[in-house]
């Protein structure tokens, strides 16, 4: 549905994309994530048609930019991150609004009114000027136009940006629902966005794509990094020998000094790809803890630390570029 290959874009001597490629297969529901500057918001309008790329080339739906970017535009829906509303026209009216530049038979932009009205839980306040409207249910306004006429793809940026907890939990709910019919592309700074709704993740950083893989395999990964931690008092020598009590498969990977004197051990167990088992696990807190107690030390902490997928981010941001 989607193919993009080497796509270049550059403002002057800034480099916003640098030879990006990847695929979106139909019905699939895409996270676009990175930091501020990472390229993004410059993807999803090179994707939508409104600006052109330096180099490199994509398809759309179909549809090759280059050759028809009109085209593009009436088969993708698109959401930038601030919403273009009229405030002072009611739901319903900006619906025709955008019925009326989108489709042509009358009968059928009628049709898709009443539908978007439904899909997007905007019936009850269809009569009501938008801005009287909560910012989630402007937010649903800005999500119907952008599906109102049939889009088979529906790129979506920032769509939960300043929005309260119940609200971002409805605009994820409508996003998934989504999901098998219509191809989404999905930019957001929110981890928990993507994770929750998406199959799949591409991860922009300065203009480069660094990573492109399914949530679940991702999930994988972050359970196969498992830490156990360890809070005690010890002097160094004492922490080698703790370390030596344990038995091979376990890896020191960092020391923290607290400010209260103690030490806090980082250690990983081995496991494979899916990570260490509850009874190795297990195995070695009790090595650990009777360890301590023969050695006299206090215990202040001690069990399994998981890493998270934020840890897993974090880390792809900090590896240095090629």
């Amino acid at each position: 549905m989607i193919d993009v290959d080497a796509l270049s874009k550059s403002y002057g001597p800034i480099r916003a994309l640098d030879a990006v490629s990847f695929r979106v297969a139909a019905g699939e529901i895409v996270g676009l994530l990175g930091p501020n500057g990472s390229g993004k918001t410059t993807l999803l309008r090179i994707l939508t048609g409104f600006f052109p790329a330096d180099a490199g080339t994509a398809t759309v739906a179909g549809v090759r930019l280059g050759d028809d970017p009109f085209e593009v535009r009436r088969r993708v829906g698109y959401l930038p991150e601030h919403a273009p509303l009229y405030p002072d026209v009611t739901v319903r009216h900006f619906l025709r609004f955008a019925a009326d530049v989108k489709l042509g038979e009358a009968s059928l932009r009628r049709e898709r009114v009443a539908a978007v009205l439904e899909e997007c839980g905007l019936a009850h306040v269809a009569g009501r000027r938008i801005a009287t409207l909560s910012k989630g249910y402007r937010q649903r306004v800005g999500i119907a136009q952008a599906l109102i006429g049939r889009p088979q793809v529906l790129v979506l940026d920032e769509p939960t940006a300043g929005l309260d907890p119940a609200q971002v939990l409805e605009v994820r709910a409508l996003v998934s629902a989504l999901g098998g019919r219509t191809t989404v592309v999905l930019s957001s700074h929110v981890l928990a966005d993507v994770s929750s709704v998406c199959d799949r993740v591409l991860m922009l950083h300065l203009g480069r794509l660094v990573l492109a893989e399914r949530i679940d395999a991702l999930r994988r990964q972050v359970r196969a990094a498992g830490e156990l931690v360890l809070r005690t008092r010890a002097t160094t020598e004492q922490r080698s020998a703790l370390l030596a009590a344990i038995q091979p498969g376990v890896t020191l990977l960092a020391t923290d000094d607290g400010a209260d004197g103690s030490v806090v051990l980082h250690l990983r167990l081995a496991g494979g790809e899916e990570g260490a088992s509850d009874a190795e696990t297990e195995r070695v807190t009790t090595a650990l803890a009777q360890a301590c107690v023969a050695a006299g030390l206090p215990v202040l902490e001690l069990g399994p630390r998981s890493r998270t997928l934020e840890d897993l981010f974090v880390d792809l941001l900090a590896r240095p570029s090629e």
